[in-house]
């Protein structure tokens, strides 16, 4: 095999694996990707797979689908995984935010103060 065909290989892979962790990560099924991406369900399972490979219009369609730009689909694992924490990572601040401002709102009925107080 040569060079230039185990590389493209490789980025196929690399495609392949991204749109599934992209998906999941969005909570999507694979028919509501394919829905959103306008593409068929048999394709989208074959670009997962590493059996396809997308034109440029499908990737963009998938890319879009997905809420990214068509660049991140092709950017190698580790990175990857690294905004996929900083994406987990914020979820839990705003979680914990959320529940605080709530926490703080029920307090506050409780005892009959008002949660921003303006001064008198």
């Amino acid at each position: 095999m040569r060079t230039s065909t185990k590389k493209g290989e490789a980025l196929k892979g690399l495609l392949s694996k991204n749109i599934r962790r992209y998906r999941e990560l969005a909570g999507y099924s694979q028919e509501e990707l394919a829905e959103k991406a306008g593409i068929s369900l048999p394709f989208l399972g074959a670009l997962e797979r590493g059996e396809k490979w997308p034109s440029p219009s499908t990737l963009a369609g998938v890319a879009h689908g997905l809420g990214l730009n068509p660049h991140d689909l092709m950017k190698p694992e580790d990175t990857v995984s690294q905004e996929i924490t900083k994406i987990t990572g914020k979820l839990v601040q705003d979680i914990n935010s959320a529940v605080y401002q709530s926490v703080k709102a029920i307090n506050a009925a409780a005892t009959g103060d008002s949660i921003s107080k303006k001064p008198e």
